[in-house]
């Protein structure tokens, strides 16, 4: 537990950071000029979970297990944790609510920060 702690420290730290910011009240912002900001916000903070996620698996894992692994749990995890997210503020918090369509905008984000990992290791092998 302690050597996994070790290696994924800067990945565990992400997303409880992530966690942490989905979970408490979002500040009012008033004359924002994009509707759905949070939508957004999403796409983007689970772009990059996926990329931290990619290079952490790729950086410890790549001898041990398929890049097909690596990307699909670059992308499922990501997925899986935005949809545990919206669970958790729909019945923890008064202040949020879960809504199914962050979940589509975090799958996007996954997809876009896998794709941008994908380009940037095969720029840095050639």
């Amino acid at each position: 537990m302690i050597r996994f702690l070790k290696k994924y420290w800067i990945s565990i730290s992400v997303n409880v950071a992530v966690l942490t910011v989905c979970m408490i009240k979002p500040p009012e912002v008033e004359g924002l000029p994009v509707t759905n900001f949070d939508k957004l916000i999403h796409l983007l903070l689970f772009m990059g979970i996926s990329g931290i996620t990619f290079f952490d698996n790729t950086s410890y894992l790549r001898k041990k297990i398929s890049l097909l692994r690596i990307f699909l749990g670059s992308f499922i995890f990501p997925l899986v944790f935005g949809g545990l997210i919206e669970v958790l503020q729909a019945t923890l918090t008064s202040s949020r609510s879960g809504d199914w369509t962050d979940v589509g905008f975090d799958a996007i984000g996954a997809i876009i920060g896998m794709m941008t990992c994908v380009l940037i290791n095969v720029r840095i092998k050639s």
